[in-house]
């Protein structure tokens, strides 16, 4: 199987910052490729550059790459959706999907999926989320050779993210992708591609083995990097002592060191730099008894809808409840009603005394393009007042992973995903002992939203999180307040797996198990066997052992493609290895899918 996308050598600078170094890429049918990295290291600029070479739309003259080349198989289709796609305003939502050459059927039944309920409305009155769920269904209803979208999964609500990921699966063509939603990782990528400082990193499947990978390579980084630290010190000594005769064996030194010292300055660990301290959230005042209580609340939309019913939710302390729900719901209106923002039709909404509520908004506030990031997280004020220590705003950067040379950079020099983290800590550093985030992981990078959690989690106060994250759910709820439908909101004490485990089923499951067994239609009156069969139980013992293998075998076979030297040797082993791959991932497919079947079963009997 030949590439259909092929990147050699890729590198691309601003200014004096160099964002891609030779990176090289090659996506074959049916892979699915998710790049990940740090916010600001290239990614969204990646996708840019391929879209822009490809004659995609939503692209500039910026995105061309310095150097390098990217070619794609003759005939093949190529589709870009950017974070923020520009559409033709004055058309309709059902238009623009018309425009991907569907049949109307098949544009109606795509807007149903991405819950687009205004079909004459106009694209130009739509929300950015919802412009990027128009984006994207156009894209699908194209189903192109190759797929290539930045962060698809930023303004879907969870249940349409599971729609997504067993969509992308069955998408016949190349997917290329940028996230952070690492359930999404780890259930659509075949693949997935570190950008680091400029570099291409290439792991197999999984988020698990994407870590496990990536913590050797981390490892191995900082063994040179304490290497390279030795040798500059030792230099810096030598260089001291400022020997009289300048030998060219003694300049030869010289230029090493320099050389030593500018690989520091532009090709540093993050090891050392982005895990060195952890992140203290300012805890604000000491909570009192009564925190938040909501008794019998009801909230209704303009049009006298119902939202929210009746609900009646007492915050304890050291809460960190989670609001899911799907878009349009209500839980944005819930906020803003808690927080006294808006009215609500009915009950009461209880504040205590000592509650200071701390809010990111999912508009986010503007920021000052001309201001560095310093300057806009201090906001005049030159400390911050942690739970055992005072520290300069400058610290508090370096927890949430700024390093000082970040920290003076202008604000209008930054990514998507780098704005949102400064909002993010400018919200943060000013302290509260509630916490109320409105989606605050959309464009936060891996490494980011794992300092985040982790600060969440240690965070004395309260947080109220509305968020499509299940990663970030399972690691830091307490509780889940979840919009089920029909003004109904439930309360579910643990994660979001343990919600998952305890809602409810929907109403039409429901209504079924609870018919009469004469009631029954004939087939379920079948006699059903009371265990497996010996052979189904002997292959279901022995399948994650099998599954085990299987990966390795394909973990194995990428190892080998993605050798170096492979292409010096001659095309016929490449060939042979892609066929050999293509058939080891077919088969950890029909292992997953023959093991979903024997659960199904033992689940029946």
């Amino acid at each position: 199987m030949s590439a259909v996308v092929t990147v050699q050598n890729l590198s691309k600078a601003f200014g004096i910052h160099e964002v891609l170094r030779d990176v090289s890429l090659a996506v074959d049918e049916q892979d699915r490729v998710a790049i990940v990295g740090v916010n600001g290291s290239g990614k969204s600029t990646l996708l840019r550059i391929i879209a822009r070479a490809l004659d995609a739309a939503d692209t500039t003259e910026l995105d061309v790459a310095d150097s390098g080349v990217i070619t794609k198989r003759q005939g093949a289709s190529f589709v870009y959706v950017a974070q923020e796609p520009r559409l033709t305003p004055e058309l309709s939502v059902m238009t623009t999907l018309l425009t991907s050459g569907a049949e109307r059927h098949a544009c109606e039944a795509m807007a149903d999926s991405l819950h687009l309920r205004n079909l004459e409305q106009r694209v130009d009155t739509l929300s950015l989320g919802e412009r990027r769920r128009v984006a994207l269904g156009c894209a699908l209803l194209r189903a192109p050779d190759i797929l290539a979208l930045d962060e698809p999964t930023n303004h879907l609500d969870a249940r349409t993210i599971d729609w997504l990921e067993g969509r992308l699966k069955a998408h016949r063509g190349a997917l290329l992708f940028v996230s952070h939603d690492r359930y999404f990782l780890d259930r659509v990528a075949t693949r997935i591609a570190e950008l680091d400082r400029g570099r291409f990193y290439a792991y197999g499947p999984g988020y698990a083995d994407f870590l496990e990978k990536q913590a050797e390579r981390f490892a191995n980084a900082s063994e040179r990097e304490r290497i390279r630290r030795s040798f500059v010190r030792r230099e810096i000594e030598w260089i001291r002592r400022g020997p009289a005769a300048r030998t060219t064996k003694q300049q030869a030194r010289i230029d090493r060191f320099d050389a030593a010292v500018k690989q520091g300055d532009t090709n540093a660990s993050l090891v050392h730099d982005d895990r060195s301290v952890k992140l203290v959230l300012p805890p604000g005042p000491r909570l009192g008894k009564t925190i938040l209580e909501l008794d019998h609340v009801g909230i209704d939309d303009a049009d006298g809808d119902v939202l929210v019913r009746d609900l009646t939710l007492i915050m304890k302390a050291g809460d960190r409840i989670g609001i899911v729900g799907a878009n349009g719901a209500g839980k944005t209106t819930l906020v803003r009603g808690i927080l006294g923002e808006r009215a609500t039709q009915r009950g009461k909404v209880t504040v205590g005394q000592n509650t200071r509520f701390a809010y990111l908004d999912q508009g986010r506030a503007d920021l000052d393009d001309e201001k560095s990031v310093l300057e806009e997280v201090a906001e005049g004020s030159e400390y911050v007042q942690l739970p055992s220590e005072r520290i300069h705003v400058r610290t508090f950067l370096r927890m949430f992973l700024f390093d000082d040379r970040f920290a003076d950079t202008p604000i209008g020099k930054l990514s998507g995903g780098e704005r949102n983290r400064v909002q993010l800590t400018k919200l943060l550093r000013r302290g509260g002992n509630v916490l109320v985030l409105d989606e605050p992981t959309n464009d936060l990078d891996l490494m980011t939203l794992a300092v985040l959690e982790e600060a969440l989690v240690d965070f004395p106060g309260c947080a109220l999180v509305v968020s499509h994250d299940r990663w970030f759910l399972d690691r830091i709820a307490t509780g889940i307040l979840a919009f089920e439908g029909n003004g109904d909101v439930g309360f579910y004490e643990g994660n979001y797996s343990d919600y998952l485990a305890k809602k409810p089923a929907p109403a039409t499951v429901r209504a079924s198990l609870a018919r009469p067994a004469t009631e029954q239609p004939q087939a379920e009156q079948v006699k059903k066997p009371k265990k497996l069969s010996y052979k189904d139980q002997r292959e279901l013992d022995g399948i994650e052992s099998a599954i085990a293998a299987a990966e390795a075998k394909a973990t194995e076979l990428e190892a080998k493609l993605s050798a170096p030297d492979l292409y010096a040797k001659g095309g016929t082993d490449v060939t042979a290895l892609v066929a050999e791959l293509d058939g080891a991932r077919a088969e950890v497919d029909r292992l997953y899918g023959r093991w979903s079947e024997l659960e199904a079963l033992v689940a029946s009997l």
